[in-house]
């Protein structure tokens, strides 16, 4: 099983059923994040799916142009993947698990990374907390799989409640450079109503 690094200005290790809340300012800070993780991924051979609210993020494809043994996959603000008119965490999940499915299935690839921005889901998600009981879904989803999900919160765009509602959801949060156990973390058992 993969046991992966990287790191702005620190290194933190991700493990398989990894699912951690990354809380940034900006896209400049977002890719700083991102591209040592996806890099180390291609590197690795793994499969790498990123979702983001931009509409053309160069230096995520630039990343993608330069390749490695690894598959990048980015989808951006003129990319969603759901309708928020016909919204169901069932299908999301299910599309998650197609996704990880197929890229599994790839002779060589042995673990998935996932990401994606809060504010790409909220144009596909009919309201927040619709988001966080889909974000509470993936800790399961998460553990039965060889992934890890960093969850991609732009605290300048995203309000207070939104960002603290995310907290207490992952296990693990990643805030400006500190990799913490999040001590606000409610187990689904004891926030039943976000199953």
């Amino acid at each position: 099983m993969a046991s992966e690094s990287t790191g702005v200005k620190h290194r933190f290790q991700l493990t398989a059923g990894t699912h951690m809340c990354c809380m940034y300012r900006g896209p400049e800070e977002r890719d700083e994040l991102l591209e040592p993780y996806l890099a180390e991924g291609l590197r690795a051979g793994d499969t790498c799916f990123v979702a983001v609210s931009d509409e053309d993020p160069q230096r995520l494809r630039r990343l993608q142009a330069t390749g490695g043994p690894g598959h990048l996959i980015i989808r951006t603000a003129t990319e969603p993947v759901f309708d928020k008119d016909v919204f169901n965490i069932d299908r999301i999940i299910a599309f998650w698990e197609k996704t990880i499915t197929d890229a599994l299935g790839v002779a060589g690839v042995a673990f998935v990374r996932l990401s994606a921005e809060a504010t790409w889901w909220l144009t596909q998600i009919p309201g927040q907390e619709d988001l966080l009981r889909y974000e509470a879904r993936l800790n399961d989803f998460a553990a039965r799989h060889p992934v890890s999900v960093l969850c991609l919160y732009d605290i300048e765009e995203l309000g207070a409640g939104v960002v603290f509602d995310a907290m207490k959801i992952h296990p693990r949060i990643w805030l400006s450079g500190l990799v913490l156990e999040n001590p606000f973390f409610e187990p689904p058992e004891h926030a039943p109503h976000r199953r």
